[in-house]
């Protein structure tokens, strides 16, 4: 009988164990002694990866899937306008052969899309953080990652820009879960929030609002600080006063900050709320360009 043991990686359904043990067994000898010799082996394993400190290095194995769907290779940096969670963008796009990642196309499709939202959701994730005339790969891989899709994109023009104090924004990780899945641009989220003056001095303190993240319905400071974040994290931001400017038409409406200096932004995420389903991996594939 040989036996094997695999890690539950991309296998959600496997909730009891971060690990599986099978074993090839030909005959009924063979399977008897498999099923009677398989707790046996969970028991020793769970107190090996107790004794030696391995959960979380198993569970973070388990999450690998979650956060390498989305891949790209930068061609060129660009030097304008950068893209972030929930800016129109003006893009090239083509769909490269998997069996010639290194030719690049010779005729490209021009596509205006908001990012984060489901339209190219997937592609458009992969533009974050570009600037305008960059150049980008975007990988993107289905469920069991056996296939993936690549995109040339280019970004031509961000169209609705945010202040250039996005750029000084700053954010203070406390990582109580590093496995947790990620918050990415279009989730629907649950988010508690402090504000605090420069002095520490709190402005609000414990609200929580939730809200579809790149929606622009909340403080941009709060919308781009949650980008990124796990159940179950808290994060410290220091804001720049116009990135907490409120509009009529937010969900929040109680933040009244000194318009002269930095205001200080305690965030964690509600581990109670379920990251919407469209935060899973790609359910429809993207439209083809040629």
């Amino acid at each position: 009988m040989f036996t094997i043991v695999y890690i539950n990686k991309g296998k959600p359904e496997k909730k009891d164990k971060l690990y599986e043990i099978s074993a090839t067994h030909g005959g009924l000898i063979q399977t008897i002694a498999h099923y009677l010799v398989k707790p046996i082996l969970e028991s020793a394993l769970d107190r090996y990866i107790e004794k030696h400190g391995l959960t979380e290095y198993l569970e973070e194995m388990t999450q690998q899937k979650e956060e390498d769907s989305i891949n790209f290779y930068e061609i060129t940096e660009g030097s304008g306008s950068k893209a972030f969670c929930g800016l129109e963008v003006l893009l090239q796009i083509y769909k490269i052969s998997n069996n010639n990642l290194a030719t690049l196309p010779s005729k490209v499709s021009d596509v205006t899309l908001k990012i984060g939202q489901d339209n190219l959701k997937e592609v458009s994730l992969g533009v974050i953080g570009m600037k305008e005339g960059g150049e980008r790969v975007v990988t993107i891989a289905n469920d069991n990652k056996m296939n993936f899709n690549s995109y040339y994109v280019k970004l031509i023009e961000v169209k609705d820009k945010y202040p250039d104090s996005v750029n000084n924004l700053m954010v203070f990780n406390d990582l109580i879960n590093k496995t947790g899945k990620q918050v990415r641009c279009g989730d629907e989220i649950s988010v508690k929030y402090s504000v605090k003056e420069h002095n520490g001095e709190y402005i609000v303190k414990d609200q929580t609002v939730q809200f579809r993240v790149g929606d622009k319905k909340i403080p941009l400071a709060i919308e781009l600080g949650v980008v990124g974040m796990r159940a179950g994290n808290k994060r410290t931001i220091l804001s720049p006063p116009d990135l907490l400017t409120i509009t009529d038409d937010m969900l929040i409406k109680d933040i009244d900050c000194d318009e002269e200096n930095i205001s200080i932004i305690d965030l964690s995420l509600d581990v109670k709320q379920e990251v919407a389903a469209h935060h899973s991996t790609v359910e429809k594939q993207p439209k083809e360009y040629s």
